[in-house]
């Protein structure tokens, strides 16, 4: 339990307010940050829906807001803690507890989403460290999505099934099949999450080894991998990004297939982007999303990433050899970012040809991948559109689709490809 209490000794301040008691013996935990929602109990009731997992379970909402949010948005908070109380109320033999966190007035520099994330997750830890338990789960998820019913016992169980693993990314979809959302907010989240899985997967093809999605929602971790990796960040957006491509540094994980959270498809102003700031510029007309990163760009690094362990063996000039057969893109890239000069510094810290390849994609990982397709956009590949560079990729990698498929038909085949990635 040292590493659990060395990392609360080390938070700075303490922004939680509990408004209810621990759940005793609670050993995977729920969390949902949450900010001027007005649909919080559907989420409760999907829950609520779920077939009990073996452990004991507690969910952990953290109501939070600003010093400067709008009155309106506090108002909205303060109906949020009392609709759960209520629904706490109205359901008291539920099987798990309702823990309510109200983080009023957070300072404005870092309030947000990420921040309250870890707000809900360093209490998460603790809980399992006041109990002593030898571990617990952490699963976060989103205040306006829901899930499968079997999501409890299926992130349970594959964490009993893969003791060494310390996360997993959780299967997701954003529902748009309901006939509530406007057209043209369907065919914008439609094309939203073509966007990313046509990304997970274009990174997949070129050879990275850590291509996940990233998703706020979408995802649970041991506790003990959330302290060795020093929490969540207080990030207003992208948080997810960053810290779980932080957690791949520890090692094995793996994707849960076989159950679903469902994302809300709406607009949001509460975020600088991510789905609900998608959305939102879609519908007032933006074009973004009719584009997305070209597969040639991800083609280039496939030969970089080929067998990186070779470059193990190679003295400075035959790197810069090897990088210099590149294609000219990625090689201006290369030596705009002084990538050989890392290399060759990482070279001489590694003790064989495997640790060099691990450590390789440490250094060449998820944030310097995109740092590269930024460059390839300013210099000399344009954007390519959403609706032909998915089914180019599908063709490569040996899925037959209609040149003419829809955003929406090529969605269907990225998620089928996506599901089957569990473990």
């Amino acid at each position: 339990m040292d590493i659990f209490q060395r990392y609360i000794d080390q938070q700075k301040g303490n922004y939680s307010n509990c408004l209810d008691q621990p759940d005793k013996d609670a050993s995977i935990f729920v969390v949902i940050p949450c900010f001027n929602e007005p649909d919080i109990l559907p989420t409760l009731n999907s829950l609520a829906g779920c077939y009990p997992a073996r452990a004991k379970t507690a969910v952990l909402v953290v109501v939070n807001d600003a010093e400067n949010a709008p009155s309106e948005a506090v108002a909205q908070n303060i109906s949020t803690l009392n609709n759960i109380a209520q629904w706490k109320h109205d359901h008291p033999g539920i099987f798990f507890g309702v823990q309510r966190i109200y983080v009023h007035a957070l300072p404005q520099k870092w309030a947000g989403v990420g921040w309250a994330r870890k707000i809900g997750m360093d209490e998460a830890v603790k809980q399992i460290a006041d109990q002593n338990l030898p571990d617990g789960i952490i699963i976060s998820l989103d205040a306006d999505s829901t899930v499968l019913p079997n999501y409890l016992q299926t992130i349970e169980t594959a964490f009993s099934e893969k003791p060494l693993f310390n996360f997993f990314t959780i299967y997701f979809e954003h529902p748009f099949k309901s006939g509530e959302l406007s057209r043209s907010l369907r065919e914008g989240i439609i094309r939203y999450e073509l966007h990313m899985r046509y990304y997970r997967n274009a990174l997949e093809w070129s050879g990275y080894p850590h291509a996940i999605h990233t998703v706020g929602s979408s995802f649970a971790l041991r506790g003990s991998a959330y302290v060795k990796q020093g929490g969540m960040n207080r990030r207003k957006a992208g948080e997810d990004f960053y810290f779980l491509h932080k957690l791949v540094l520890l090692g094995q994980y793996g994707n849960i297939g076989t159950t679903t959270v469902f994302p809300a498809s709406r607009c949001s102003d509460r975020v600088p982007f991510g789905t609900g700031a998608a959305m939102k510029k879609w519908v007032e007309g933006g074009d973004e999303l009719n584009y997305t990163y070209p597969l040639a760009a991800f083609d280039h690094l496939k030969p970089l990433f080929t067998d990186a362990s070779r470059f193990y063996d190679m003295n400075t000039a035959g790197i810069h050899a090897s990088i210099d057969c590149l294609d000219p893109i990625l090689q201006s890239w290369c030596r705009h970012s002084n990538l050989v000069e890392e290399m060759v510094e990482l070279k001489n810290n590694c003790s064989n040809a495997k640790v060099f390849e691990k450590r390789f994609f440490d250094l060449f990982n998820a944030f310097r991948i995109l740092k590269y397709l930024n460059f390839v956009h300013q210099t000399t590949l344009v954007r390519a559109t959403l609706n032909c560079e998915p089914g180019l990729l599908l063709q490569k990698i040996g899925i037959q689709a209609d040149n003419n498929s829809s955003p929406e038909s090529l969605l269907e085949i990225y998620r089928e490809i996506d599901k089957k990635k569990g473990c």
